[in-house]
C-alpha cells in the first residue's frame, strides 16, 4: 500500500475585491481576507457621471483584476451615502448630483463574471471594519469612525457590530448640526460638520478667512489661481504658519464638539478619525481632544479618546472586501 505524499503547499489566499469610492478618486484593492492585506491595488478619478455609467468604468477595472487574480471569489463596494435597510440601493448620495435611489451592485453584477456574491455598504461603515479588525480599534466594541475626505462621513460599531438604525442609514456623522444658522453642505442641511470639515469646505473657508485677515500667511499665495487643498494648510502649519494653525485648531475645536455631542447621546467614549483632512495628524487632532473632553458630561471626561485611525488610504478597500465576508455571515444557514 503506498501512502499519501502529504501537501505542504501553501492554501490558497481567501480573495475579494474591495473597491472604495470616493468623491474625489476611485480605489481598487485584491485583498486577502485573512491578513488584511493589499496584494493589488489600482484607482481612477470619480467621474461626474450617473451611477451606470460608473458602473461600467468600475465593471472594466474589476474584470482585469479577476484575470490576474482567478482566485477571487466576491466583490464589496463602499459608496459614500445612505442605503436602504438591506444595502441594495444607494439613496442620492450628496456628493453625486447625477445619483439618484441606484441599485449599484445589480448595475456591477450585469457586467462581472462573479454575480453571486457583489455587496456594498456605506464606505465609512466598511472603513470601520477594516479597522475594527486589523486597525486602531482591534477588538473594540463600541466606537464611532469619522471619515474626514470630500465630505464627512461616519460609522458607529455597537456591541461588536456595525450600527444601522431603523433604516440602516445610522451614523452620518458628518450630517450633525452644530449651527442651523452656518453655511450650507451638498445636502441641504445648515450648519452641520461636513460644511466646516469636507475637504471642499474648509478650503473655500480658508480662502474667505484670509482675504479678511491681514495676517501673513504663506496661503495667500493660492489667492489668485483659488486652488487651495487642505493639504496645503497644513503643510503651511507644519511649517509654522500661524494664520494655518489657527485655521486647523478651529477646525478641530468643531470637530471635537460633532464627537462630544455622539458621546453625549450614545455613551461612545472612543473615536477615530481618518481621512485627507486628518493627516494634519494633532494640529488638528490637539484641538479636538480638547473640545471633546471640554464638552462631554463629567463622568466621561477621564475616558473619552481619540485616535488617528491606522490605515490612511486602504480602509476603504480593506473594509469592502471584508464586507463580503461579514455579508455571508450574515445570511440563514439553509437546512434541508
Amino acid at each position: 500500500m503506498t501512502e499519501a505524499t502529504p501537501d505542504t503547499r501553501s492554501p490558497k489566499p481567501d480573495l475579494a475585491i474591495g473597491v472604495d469610492i470616493g468623491g474625489t478618486s476611485t480605489k481598487l484593492g485584491v485583498v486577502d481576507l485573512s491578513k488584511g492585506k493589499i496584494l493589488r491595488e489600482t484607482s481612477f478619478t470619480t467621474p461626474n457621471s450617473t451611477a451606470l455609467d460608473m458602473a461600467a468604468l468600475l465593471a472594466r477595472h474589476i474584470n482585469v483584476l479577476i484575470h490576474q487574480y482567478p482566485d477571487i471569489t466576491s466583490i464589496g463596494i463602499g459608496v459614500p451615502g445612505a442605503m436602504n435597510a438591506d444595502r441594495t440601493l444607494v439613496q442620492n448620495p450628496p456628493n453625486f448630483p447625477k445619483w439618484e435611489v441606484e441599485p449599484l451592485t445589480e448595475y456591477v453584477k450585469a457586467a462581472v463574471p462573479i454575480s453571486e456574491l457583489v455587496v456594498m455598504d456605506n464606505d465609512a461603515k466598511v472603513a470601520a471594519l477594516a479597522e475594527q479588525r486589523f486597525g486602531a480599534a482591534k477588538n473594540e466594541q463600541f466606537f464611532l469612525l469619522a471619515t474626514l475626505g470630500t465630505g464627512v462621513g461616519g460609522a458607529i460599531i455597537a456591541d461588536g457590530k456595525i450600527f444601522r438604525g431603523a433604516f440602516g442609514g445610522a451614523g452620518e456623522f458628518g450630517h450633525i448640526m452644530i449651527d442651523y444658522n452656518g453655511p450650507e453642505s451638498n445636502s441641504g442641511i445648515r450648519g452641520c460638520l461636513e460644511a466646516y470639515l469636507g475637504q471642499k469646505y474648509l478650503s473655500a473657508q480658508t480662502v474667505e478667512k484670509l482675504k479678511a485677515s491681514k495676517k501673513a500667511s504663506s496661503l495667500r499665495s493660492f489667492l489668485p489661481a483659488g486652488n487651495l487643498e487642505p493639504k496645503d494648510i497644513y503643510g503651511a502649519a507644519q511649517n509654522g504658519d500661524d494664520f494655518a494653525k489657527e485655521v486647523l485648531a478651529e477646525a478641530g475645536m468643531i470637530l471635537g464638539i460633532g464627537f462630544a455631542s455622539v458621546a453625549t447621546l450614545l455613551d461612545i467614549r472612543l473615536f477615530l478619525v481618518t481621512g485627507g483632512v486628518a493627516q494634519a495628524g494633532d494640529l488638528l487632532l490637539a484641538p479636538a481632544r480638547e473640545a471633546l473632553r471640554k464638552n462631554v458630561l463629567a463622568h466621561q471626561r477621564d475616558s473619552v479618546e481619540i485616535r488617528p485611525a491606522k490605515f490612511v488610504t486602504s480602509a476603504g478597500m480593506i473594509g469592502a472586501a471584508l464586507l463580503t465576508e461579514a455579508h455571508a455571515a450574515e445570511q440563514p444557514e439553509v437546512v434541508f
